[in-house]
């Protein structure tokens, strides 16, 4: 099949590739500075084994790239649209990007038959979109196609997902939808189009949920002096549940969730349904980082011109993406309390804040420091020659805001380093001399 994919991002690049990969024809279209990095290899995202499977994909003529998407699509079967839908000031979903690549090929007066869309949308945004190609004489169908690839693992999400959507209204249209995914072996559903729209944010939205329980039962755990681990193992054993997305930590972030729950919050309240529970869902989210900066204040007594470490820039493990990530919140926090941050991540290497100095080892990063955070669960952290580093500091204290480190760690920690463990949803620990000292 012959595929236009406009938009080389984190879901536009992996669709590319992965088509490709299954040996479709596909031409990828985005702006001239990042289309000649991509004809050189060079990727402007990070994601595990992508590069490599570019290089291979190129190589073998599968993969090919354009400015001009009118061009592009000139002999294609389908259009995919795999654009940014940002969130606006006013809670509305900005399909700017989208409007900009139809207005381009309506005003050239030819599309490929089918455009299918596979950026998050508003429900009703493919009716709209259709309505808007029939006016400009363009008969052409638009189905939704959602993604649900997780940053980090993306290639494995799309080469082996959980399930494929297809929100389409003729069989003409399936039977392309399930022409260009032969070859991957997952339950298809099929329903129409604002059905389809709507099990993305659904979707979304109901993994925060439950990433927001976590976190609010830990604080119980705290209370109460409960471990939150043995407490969501217990629940996420329960089929009916599931363990996954039940880590306590310090809160989402990325570019999904935050950015889809609001997008429905405002839908809802276009159509006057309140949305309590989702609500509840970001209210408990924007807490987690004042507890933590609490949490370090009540150890430290006065927050003004300590120094902090953090380790972990991007929201999560593999992947350079710092969108809506919880180390901005923070750095926000620490700003407004006077403490200075000095961080390291294994693959940000640049944050764009004057108020933060990114170095490159977790060592030195540590160096004077008064606190360590840990905030992304990169899995070296844990390997970290932890009594050296806690050496290299100030103040020997640990906030551990993913609960990564292993008990052997912490033991060396706590009783060889005589430092403050503290960690999420579970008791603090901390040598006898250590408590003394906090007294």
């Amino acid at each position: 099949m012959r595929l236009t994919l406009v938009g080389t991002g984190y879901v536009g690049l992996v669709a590319a590739v992965c088509f490709a990969k299954l040996g479709h024809d596909v031409i990828a279209v985005d702006r001239e500075p990042i289309i000649r990095g991509l004809q050189e290899n060079k990727l402007n995202i990070w994601e595990p084994q992508l590069e490599q499977e570019l290089a291979d994909v190129s190589a073998k003529g599968n993969l090919r790239f354009e400015t001009d998407v009118v061009k592009a699509s000139a002999d294609a079967d389908a259009l995919m649209v795999a654009v940014g839908t940002p969130t606006r000031p006013d809670g509305h979903t900005d399909l700017g990007h989208i409007h900009e690549v139809l207005a381009q090929l309506m005003q050239s007066t030819t599309c490929p038959p089918f455009v299918i869309i596979k950026s998050t949308v508003p429900v009703g945004t493919c009716d709209e979109l259709e309505a808007s190609l029939l006016a400009a004489g363009l008969h052409t169908e638009v189905v939704f196609n959602p993604e649900f690839l997780r940053q980090g693992s993306a290639l494995n999400d799309f080469m082996e997902p959980d399930r494929i959507v297809f929100g389409c209204k003729t069989p003409q249209a399936e039977t392309l939808l399930r022409e260009l995914y032969d070859g991957i072996e997952a339950p298809i559903h099929v329903c129409e189009r604002r059905s389809a729209e709507l099990v993305k944010y659904a979707s979304n939205a109901f993994l925060a949920m439950k990433i927001s329980f976590a976190n609010m039962m830990s604080d119980v755990c705290e209370g109460y002096g409960a471990d939150i681990r043995h407490v969501m193992s217990g629940v996420g054993a329960d089929r009916r549940i599931g363990p996954e997305f039940l880590s306590a930590g310090v809160g989402y972030g990325g570019s999904c969730f935050s950015k889809d729950l609001q997008a429905l919050l405002t839908t809802g309240k276009l159509i006057g349904r309140s949305l309590p529970l989702l609500e509840a869902v970001a209210k408990v989210n924007d807490q987690r980082i004042p507890r933590m900066i609490a949490k370090l204040i009540s150890l430290w007594g006065n927050p003004l011109g300590k120094r902090l470490c953090v380790l972990g820039i991007s929201f999560k493990p593999n992947t350079n993406d710092v969108r809506d990530a919880p180390f901005l919140t923070l750095l926000a926090q620490c700003e407004r309390h006077g403490i200075e941050v000095q961080a390291y991540d294994p693959v940000v290497r640049q944050v764009g804040a004057k108020t933060v100095k990114v170095l490159e080892s977790p060592y030195t990063a540590a160096a004077t420091a008064d606190a360590v955070l840990i905030m992304t669960e990169w899995p070296q952290f844990a390997e970290l020659d932890w009594p050296y580093l806690l050496h290299l500091m100030r103040q020997p204290l640990v906030l551990d805001g993913r609960n990564l480190l292993p008990s052997g760690v912490i033991s060396q920690i706590v009783d060889v380093v005589k430092a403050v463990y503290v960690p999420v949803g579970r008791p603090m620990e901390c040598s006898l001399s250590a408590r003394e000292e906090s007294l």
